[in-house]
């Protein structure tokens, strides 16, 4: 049975002029609640490191890597579910997100709906959990994706609220054989400089 640990990026440095974020950097709170992530870390050591190709997914990555020793396996298939590809303004974007959560078949001008990103994120984890047996592994990547995959394990309706329950750098626990179930739903782990320890 392979354990498939599914961690959140750390915080970013949102930008305020687009609503595109695929360049947008940790910022150094990002950075540290994924040091505090690592050094509290809540499975055996990880063999394997995936991430998304965004920015902050490869940034926080880069931190788990230092810790662990292990090279980064960059998955495509992992990348951030999107409304829109191409920067249009935040409310504009908000108003097409908050359509695709309440029709999970609306397909936005990205072209994807959030029914569709839910199937390519779960091919995704099954694609990388084939790869190995009886270890663990690391999946760096984003709350809309991992939040559809996770809802469907938990028996749920994917929705706005839970995506935005899921925290930056928090980890949920998988374990991946015949079947992907949910062992641990995703919270927090170790307490970054500044912030306060949760209850």
């Amino acid at each position: 049975m392979t354990t498939m640990l599914l961690i959140r990026h750390g915080e970013i440095v949102r930008p305020r002029d687009t609503s595109n974020f695929d360049e947008a950097p940790l910022s150094l709170r990002g950075r540290d609640q994924m040091a505090a992530l690592a050094n509290a870390w809540p499975a055996d050591r990880p063999s394997a490191l995936y991430a998304s190709p965004l920015l902050r997914a490869m940034e926080s990555a880069e931190i788990l890597a230092d810790a662990f020793g292990l090279p980064i396996v960059v998955r495509p298939c992992l990348r951030e579910w999107a409304a829109d590809v191409m920067g249009i303004p935040q409310p504009e974007y908000e108003s097409l997100e908050a359509r695709a959560w309440d029709d999970l078949t609306f397909v936005p001008p990205s072209g994807e709906s959030l029914e569709m990103a839910a199937r390519r994120g779960r091919a995704c984890l099954e694609s990388v959990a084939e790869h190995h047996e009886d270890d663990t592994i690391v999946v760096v990547g984003h709350g809309t994706l991992f939040s559809l995959m996770t809802a469907s394990l938990r028996g749920e309706r994917p929705t706005a609220a839970y995506k935005a329950s899921i925290g930056f750098a928090h980890a949920a626990v998988l374990q991946a054989g015949s079947a992907m179930s949910l062992v641990r739903d995703f919270g927090p782990h170790g307490v970054a400089r500044g912030e306060s320890k949760p209850l």
